[in-house]
């Protein structure tokens, strides 16, 4: 329970950098969209394989695997952050 807590509020938090670069971009066709669903599923890619295999597999000690796709997963939701930050620096700056 405490897994799927932790991963939905990462999952949430992850959109969050989405929101800001729909917001001040110009949004002209489906592609700037197409675009930032393809890489918020790269993203999170990492954490949604994490969890299942430790769903799946049952280790008798510490998952390692799944510590370190929780911490790429949020590695890339920062470098998400800086670039939607970025933007809308940019978008203001006009």
């Amino acid at each position: 329970m405490y897994l799927n807590t932790i991963l939905l509020n990462t999952l949430i938090i992850l959109v969050i950098p989405f929101i800001i670069y729909f917001k001040n971009t110009d949004k002209k066709g489906k592609m700037p969209f197409i675009f930032a669903c393809f890489i918020y599923l790269i993203i999170a890619s990492p954490v949604i394989y994490g969890v299942i295999n430790h769903k799946i597999v049952q280790y008798k000690d510490a998952d390692i695997g799944l510590g370190l796709s929780f911490f790429i997963t949020w590695f890339l939701t920062i470098c998400a952050f800086l670039i939607s930050i970025y933007f809308l620096i940019k978008e203001r700056s006009k």
